[in-house]
C-alpha cells in the first residue's frame, strides 16, 4: 500500500511525503528521498503518529489500520478537519481482546472466532474514537455471554 502527497513549504517549494507499507508488516515514511522507518503503537491494531518538519510547515502522518492521513499545519488534506493525536488503546483492553479471543475460539471455533474478531473490530473502533466505557463494556458482555453458553452446553451434556 502505497500513498502520495505534496506539500508546499513557507518558501513555496514542493516536498513530496510518501508512506509504503512492507509486505511483512513493516511500514516506512520518505520525505523528499530520506526514508524512515515507522513503528506502531499497539500490538493489536497497527496504528502510528509520525511528525515530519518542512520548514514552515508541521506535518503528521497518521495511520490507523488502513487509514492513512496527513495532517498540515494542523489540518487533515482529504477533509480539512482538525488534526487531534491518536489516543493509546489502554493495557486493560488489549487484555480482555485477548481472553475473549483464546475463550472463543477454544470453545466454539471458527464460529466463535468469527463473532469475537467483529466485536474486537467494533471494540478498536470504539476505544478510537475516545469512547473507552463502550468498549469495555462490548467485551465484558462478550465474556460473560461465552461463559454462560459454555456452562449451558455442559449442563446439558
Amino acid at each position: 500500500m502505497e500513498r502520495v502527497w505534496t506539500v508546499t513549504d513557507s518558501m513555496g517549494n514542493l516536498h513530496q511525503i510518501m508512506f509504503k507499507r512492507g509486505a511483512f508488516g513493516g511500514a516506512k515514511c520518505i520525505v523528499d528521498g530520506d526514508t524512515y522507518k515507522m513503528k506502531s503503537k499497539n500490538w493489536v491494531i497497527w496504528m502510528a503518529d509520525h511528525q515530519i518538519s518542512i520548514p514552515g510547515a508541521e506535518c503528521n502522518l497518521v495511520v490507523i489500520g488502513n487509514k492513512i492521513r496527513l495532517a498540515v499545519n494542523g489540518t487533515y488534506l482529504e477533509d480539512g478537519t482538525p488534526y487531534e493525536p491518536i489516543r493509546n488503546i489502554p493495557v486493560w483492553l488489549n487484555v480482555l481482546v485477548g481472553i475473549n479471543a483464546v475463550f472463543a475460539v477454544f470453545m466454539y471455533g471458527m464460529i466463535g472466532l468469527a463473532i469475537a474478531v467483529l466485536l474486537d473490530l467494533l471494540t478498536y473502533k470504539m476505544a478510537l474514537s475516545k469512547k473507552v466505557n463502550v468498549a469495555m463494556i462490548i467485551q465484558i458482555v462478550l465474556l460473560v455471554v461465552l461463559v454462560l453458553i459454555t456452562v449451558g452446553v455442559f449442563m446439558i451434556a
